[in-house]
């Protein structure tokens, strides 16, 4: 692209940053008239290949990874001069963000984390190993949204290794110990380098810092690092445990892969925050910090996620779970009564038998009693108690004469005096 056509389609607007091989300019694509960021290498650089080739993969690299936590790439050319067109990210890098408020709050801190996860976790998915992964590498916007940048020393399957035998490559406090040993990486690597990122934003200090004594490789490779909560009580037990296992010496200790760690973060915030209050809670944390500014309206409005819907849809269906349980329940306990009511009526039926033969009932036995009673009542007017004998010399003459007394009542009860 020549010049002339550079000054067509973009308009510079200023200087972003400078560092040690790049300066990064900010531009306005007039076609788009959209804001973009222009990454040009230094002109000290064209004359070594080794820098040429690793510039050029950056831009090739970080364009065939499309992920909202991940700067995009819009435009790469040689000439007149080395440059990449890539997103314009409009906030401020994380290393500023510990720098200016110390350790962040534990829930700030974990949004953010989520989100690099799932930047490191798709580049991981496509065979790519970042291998520098640091505070200044991951950028949060004004809205909250986190971007992670700079592919230009990341190791991919797919395209040969530029790193020379015995040259480390990488910002030494969040290497690796494979990395300082020059090993095979993989996933474990970087996992081990983001460790590092959530230690230091969790006590604003380093795990490993160098100094006249130890070198900070040396550290990493011997030597154990003080306890997060050692530094901020505030830490979680649970949140330290995942630091620590990180930050293990020995790849195969460490997690599995990002989406893993993720996972592990993500139950830490489960049912209590979505993807946009998340993102909200971010803005305004830097906000009161006076870290960056208040984002225009149009740059926070955010599309609400499925999240919270399927989040609102399980709460629901627990619910109906724990409804029916207790139905259940209640029923069974009904059933459960009535049977042994049942049981109890079945032994109170049982002990009455025992007491009164069969044939009988106590209600029989009460209206025989009530009968003999009645019939004794009546029998009283009858003439000729001489002819009555006591029970102890009563003959079958006299229980005859006693029988026909009774059949004789009923009919004599209507003869008497009384009733007439």
């Amino acid at each position: 692209m020549s010049r002339q056509q550079l000054k067509d389609e973009y308009e510079l607007a200023g200087e972003l940053g400078s560092g040690g091989m790049a300066t990064v300019y900010k531009a306005v694509q007039k076609s788009l008239d959209r804001p973009v960021a222009i990454k040009e290498l230094k002109k000290a650089y064209h004359a070594d290949s080794q820098i040429v080739q690793r510039f050029e993969r950056e831009s090739k690299v970080a364009a065939s990874l499309q992920h909202e936590n991940i700067v995009h790439i819009y435009d790469y050319w040689k000439k007149p001069t080395y440059c990449i067109v890539m997103e314009y990210v409009d906030g401020v890098n994380l290393a500023d963000v510990i720098e200016k408020t110390g350790a962040l709050p534990i829930d700030v801190g974990i949004m953010i984390a989520i989100q690099v996860c799932s930047a490191l976790d798709y580049a991981h998915m496509r065979g790519l190993i970042h291998r520098d992964i640091k505070p200044s590498n991951i950028m949060i916007k004004r809205n909250g949204e986190v971007k992670l940048m700079d592919f230009g020393i990341a190791q991919s399957r797919n395209l040969e290794s530029l790193t020379m035998p015995g040259t480390l490559i990488g910002t030494p406090a969040y290497m690796s110990p494979e990395q300082f040993l020059g090993q095979q990486l993989d996933a474990r690597s970087d996992i081990f380098s983001f460790g590092t990122v959530l230690y230091e934003m969790f006590t604003g200090m380093k795990p490993f810092a160098d100094d006249d004594e130890r070198s900070v490789s040396a550290k990493i490779m011997k030597d154990k690092f003080l306890a997060p909560r050692r530094i901020n009580s505030d830490i979680p037990w649970g949140l330290q445990w995942l630091i620590k296992k990180c930050l293990r010496k020995k790849p195969k200790r460490r997690y599995g892969s990002m989406l893993e760690l993720e996972k592990k973060l993500g139950k830490r915030l489960a049912g209590r925050t979505t993807k946009a209050a998340s993102l909200t809670r971010i803005a305004e944390y830097l906000i009161s910090m006076n870290v960056i500014e208040a984002a225009p309206e149009q740059e926070t409005e955010i599309i609400p996620s499925n999240v919270p819907v399927m989040a609102r849809f399980r709460r629901y269906f627990a619910a109906a779970i724990m409804v029916l349980f207790l139905g259940a329940a209640a029923t069974i306990y009904f059933y459960w009564t009535k049977v042994n009511e049942t049981i109890q009526s079945v032994g109170t039926a049982a002990s009455s038998l025992a007491t009164h033969p069969p044939g009988t009932s106590p209600r029989s036995a009460l209206s025989a009693t009530e009968t003999s009673a009645s019939t004794a009542t009546v029998m009283h007017p009858v003439p000729a108690p001489s002819t009555v004998r006591s029970s102890a010399s009563t003959s079958p003459s006299s229980s005859l004469l006693i029988e026909q007394n009774k059949e004789q009542a009923p009919r004599e009860k209507k003869k008497t005096p009384l009733e007439q």
